[in-house]
């Protein structure tokens, strides 16, 4: 078998984050106490001086993409008005141009609540769309990709806000600092309602940006992002993941010449930034133990434990272990059955496959060694995000989230139950741990570790669990770890 490449698991999620909120929080190096600020003057949407506005993004120092976003009347609905937002991002990741496109169409009354609200979002070929109302007692609203829709409703407890008007709600409060707040948002990217926090800390200059601004933390979904709002509302500047992610005012033309800046580059920026330098570890595939240690860790990250992984902390210090010859994990497998968006195991082009697969099996054993062969033989591994198990079949190439996908459809579809976890694994060929997506399946009475990446029916224990699910709510909580935690130690004491 050819050497598998490791695919950066939640990337997808990470940039689709990252844009809607750049997290992380920002030093104060650039920035110095402006005086006196002016006094609190509410602006009302009605009256918004500075409706189109378009920014530059940079990621770890190289030029990749831009924001824009324009507010304008709703037609034929007066008190209504339209944000229309666009980001596109352009980068490297392990040799392959990708490509990250989102827009938004956010109708809102003149409070900037959320009335309707349609979303698109493309990457590598993929698309995922997802669209719906708020009343201001439910939200309902449809997902929609290549497996199909699915249709979902929310009870509403409070004002409903969109997270394109996250940089707006400050300046239609009027700026003031000391000023706190809190808004439930809707995050189209993650398809959920989270409070967001907001408090204006300081009134600044700096050589970052022209003029004065008032400084704004916003926390959402575990995440922290500071922007700079010029007293007129203008966002001047945005500083996140401790400066690895920036984002500026910019001219349109200027902001547009960042996608063909970031299509010449030749490095591998997201690989640098999410890469966990460790080791050496020879033969990783053959590893059956691993004790390692990692630091930085978030208060408050749960890792999950059980099935030979276990865990403990320390501050910001989290020691595990993997052991792939203790007990298998035990839980209730069958909700692992049904068929998802990402996973359309119902669906008949993938029943069709899986039986047509597994059609020589003479058990469970056999028919995921069955699927792993196949999926070895007929999908690439290439650095290629998809949105579900189709998208995988049509492109016929994926990264692991995509073989994790497609096994987890196949599976389910034969009766076996299957979930997606997500981690880090150990790549020889970068030198460390790498974010990583891959399978467990309910194998002889408990959940065996399966990696359809590396065509492993029992994964090594270089792969240490941190996140299990699928959707990209179950995912975020990785967002907060790419960039910022390493690895202190770390040994591999037994191989099969």
């Amino acid at each position: 078998m050819p050497r598998a490449r490791l695919s950066g698991a939640g990337i997808r999620l990470f940039l689709v984050a990252a844009l809607a909120l750049l997290g992380g929080c920002a030093t104060q190096d650039y920035f110095r106490d402006a005086g006196a600020a002016p006094a609190a003057r509410a602006i009302a949407l009605e009256r918004w001086p500075h409706r189109d506005i378009w920014t530059g993004i940079v990621f770890n120092g190289e030029k990749v993409g831009f924001t824009h976003r324009l507010v304008r009347p709703a037609p034929g609905a007066p008190g209504r008005f339209e944000i229309e937002s666009e980001a596109a991002i352009r980068l490297r990741f392990l040799g392959i141009d990708k490509r990250l496109a989102l827009r938004s169409l956010d109708r809102v009354r003149a409070d900037l609540t959320l009335e309707s609200f349609r979303y698109s979002h493309e990457i590598d070929g993929s698309s995922l769309q997802v669209e719906g109302i708020a009343d201001g007692k439910v939200l309902k609203f449809s997902v929609r990709n290549s497996s199909g829709t699915e249709e979902r409703a929310v009870p509403l407890k409070a004002p409903l806000y969109p997270s394109s008007v996250l940089a707006m709600l400050p300046v239609a409060r009027g700026l003031a600092v000391g000023d706190r707040t809190s808004y439930a948002v809707f995050n189209g990217e993650t398809q959920t309602i989270a409070e967001a926090e907001q408090e204006v800390q300081a009134f600044e200059s700096s050589e970052l940006f022209a003029g004065l601004a008032f400084r704004v933390l916003t926390r959402l979904h575990g995440l922290e992002t500071i922007t700079w709002l010029a007293p007129d509302g203008r966002p001047l500047f945005e500083r996140g993941l401790n400066g690895v992610m920036i984002s500026a005012l910019e001219d349109e033309a200027s902001a547009r010449r960042y996608l063909l800046e970031a299509a010449l580059s030749r490095q591998d920026a997201l690989v640098d930034f999410s890469l966990l330098r460790a080791g050496p570890i020879e033969a990783p595939r053959r590893v059956s133990r691993l004790e390692i240690a990692l630091e930085e860790v978030p208060p408050g990250f749960a890792v999950p434990e059980g099935g030979g992984q276990r865990c403990s902390r320390s501050g910001g210090r989290l020691e595990c272990i993997v052991d792939r010859t203790a007990p298998p994990a035990q839980d209730d497998p069958a909700r692992y059955l049904k068929a998802t968006l990402a996973a359309p195991s119902n669906l008949g082009q993938i029943r069709d496959l899986a039986f047509q697969v597994a059609k020589s099996s003479t058990g469970q054993e056999h028919s995921v060694s069955l699927l792993l062969e196949w999926i070895e033989k007929n999908i690439a591994r290439e650095a290629i995000d998809s949105f579900s198990a189709i998208d995988v079949l049509r492109e016929r190439r994926a990264e692991c989230q995509g073989h994790a996908y497609l096994l987890a459809a196949l599976a389910r579809a034969l009766g076996i139950p299957a979930r997606i976890v997500n981690g880090i694994a150990y790549s020889e060929a970068h030198g460390g741990f790498l974010y990583h997506t891959w399978n467990e399946l309910w194998i002889g009475g408990g959940w065996r570790p399966v990696d359809a990446t590396f065509g492993q029916a029992h994964a090594d224990a270089t792969h240490l669990k941190l996140v299990e699910g699928e959707a990209p709510a179950e995912l975020l909580p990785l967002a907060t770890l790419v960039g910022r935690i390493r690895v202190a130690s770390v040994s591999a004491l037994g191989r099969w």
